[in-house]
């Protein structure tokens, strides 16, 4: 039905940036790449429109985001993001000028996402913002989803303040942030579900980050720094970006190990598992199998007979999208499985139990689907890219110091598929690595992952408004 829906809206209006857009996923998820080609075409050669700067920044927002998934060149992102910069100028307003008198008292922190609950990024972050130096910063919250539980209560009890800004249009918002005087706020959602960049264009507070919530940026110069690492992000991808690179020590991701040792051994042959089968776990959306990750995939399912693809559907009506794509590709459909999603993150995290290798796709590769695997022992193979999206699990195995999967081409990446499938040894070599990193490696070191994060607030803050450092004794 929704296919039909949009097949209406392109007949009805062909131009429309929005379309365009709302195109990107309807062609991935129906393996119509024909049509995709034609749309990336044409916004690369800008040939869509919208009718109102409203609009046209309703359409950017979704488009920074959809087209991290497909190889588009960094240069038309950053057009793109250049034109949402300007838009958003005129659609959400002027900036809010900052107070002379900064209000005494330790170096404020404010975080800004939907997920502070059980979702898979706002639990992410727990690990980091837990351990922050309470004697140095106050931490505080803002909530732009209504939803509470458990995890909600977490972030409340740790919180200097917690705000829920969800019933609030943005420029209300960000006069409750304003109300807190920070020093720096960070964003932890860009364009992923339930941003509210209008409140960031606003600038509430000094100096604004950017985070973890996805591989790319906002587009916008009221943010003064993109998080990153040594190994996430080239100095190259400055020249395509609005927002300047601020790179951490260690791992710009956080480290989370779930326990699934209390849910029972999953059985092979109760999820119609053939025996010898080298599974490939690719717990991933439709959206991240781009062509040129199936084609590879491909290789790796021609040379291994015996390999199969075991995907988990987060919506049972997924599971048609995935045949598409496979099928497209060329990989039949019965080396194909389908795993259920647990009910909770013991029971997802014990799939991995019968997964044999995980295949970060590319080019908007994993984090949670790299370092959840990672933390059962399963080997996890990437192909290193320029763009941030294709260097995330390479950051992650290279502070693991679980470097034997990593690929520098299409070739290696297959090679390496296929030598964990034959050559046991190395199999084992690899796993034990991995153990002895979960044993103690940088990227298990929460502590000290909090206190680089710190650091690198610090120096923000110093580069921009060193002021406030002084105020706070920190200087």
């Amino acid at each position: 039905e929704w296919a039909a829906n949009f097949r209406r809206f392109e007949a009805a209006c062909p131009g429309s940036l929005l379309l365009a857009a709302q195109a990107l996923e309807v062609c991935q998820f129906t393996a119509d790449f024909p049509r995709l080609d034609r749309y990336l075409d044409g916004l690369r050669q800008e040939k869509f429109r919208a009718a109102t700067e409203t609009t046209l920044v309703d359409a950017l927002e979704e488009l920074l985001y959809l087209l991290l998934f497909f190889d588009v060149e960094p240069s038309v992102l950053h057009r793109f993001a250049q034109t949402y910069d300007q838009a958003c100028r005129r659609v959400y307003g002027a900036p809010h000028a900052r107070p002379v008198t900064r209000r005494p008292g330790r170096l404020r922190i404010g975080y800004l996402s939907a997920d502070l609950r059980n979702h898979v990024m706002g639990k992410m972050m727990w690990e980091a913002v837990r351990r922050h130096d309470r004697e140095r910063f106050d931490v505080y919250f803002y909530s732009m989803s209504d939803v509470r539980d458990r995890w909600t209560q977490r972030f409340e009890e740790a919180a200097t303040a917690f705000r829920d800004v969800s019933g609030l249009v943005d420029r209300e918002a960000a006069r409750v942030i304003d109300g807190d005087d920070l020093d720096l706020l960070v964003d932890l959602q860009t364009h992923t579900k339930g941003a509210r960049p209008g409140i960031l264009a606003l600038k509430p507070a000094r100096v604004q980050i950017t985070h973890v919530a996805s591989a790319g940026t906002l587009g916008l110069s009221t943010i003064d720094y993109k998080l990153t690492d040594a190994y996430s992000d080239l100095p190259e991808a400055q020249e395509h970006q609005i927002e300047p690179l601020l790179a951490m020590a260690g791992c710009v991701y956080p480290f989370r190990a779930v326990e699934s040792a209390k849910v029972p051994a999953l059985d092979r042959k109760a999820l119609a598992i053939p025996e010898n089968a080298f599974v490939i776990g690719a717990f991933v959306t439709p959206m991240k199998l781009s062509r040129r990750c199936l084609s590879l995939w491909k290789e790796i399912a021609d040379r291994v007979p015996r390999a199969r693809f075991a995907f988990s559907p987060v919506r049972p009506g997924h599971r048609p999208a995935y045949e598409r794509l496979a099928a497209a590709a060329g990989i039949p459909a019965e080396r194909l499985l389908f795993l259920p999603q647990g009910r909770n993150d013991a029971e997802n995290q014990a799939r991995y139990r019968v997964v044999d290798v995980v295949l970060d796709p590319m080019p908007f590769g994993n984090v949670n689907g790299t370092i959840e695997p990672l933390a059962m022992g399963v080997p996890v193979v990437t192909l290193v890219g320029r763009r941030h999206g294709e260097r995330t699990s390479y950051s992650i195995l290279s502070n693991l110091g679980a470097t034997a999967t990593i690929a520098q081409s299409g070739r290696e990446y297959v090679n390496l598929a296929v030598r964990l499938a034959e050559d046991a040894s190395f199999a084992t070599e690899v796993r034990e690595t991995i153990a002895s990193g979960l044993a103690s490696s940088p990227l298990v070191d929460g502590a000290a992952h909090t206190r680089h994060l710190e650091a690198a607030y610090l120096a923000a803050i110093g580069e921009v408004v060193p002021q406030a450092l002084a105020d706070a004794g920190q200087a």
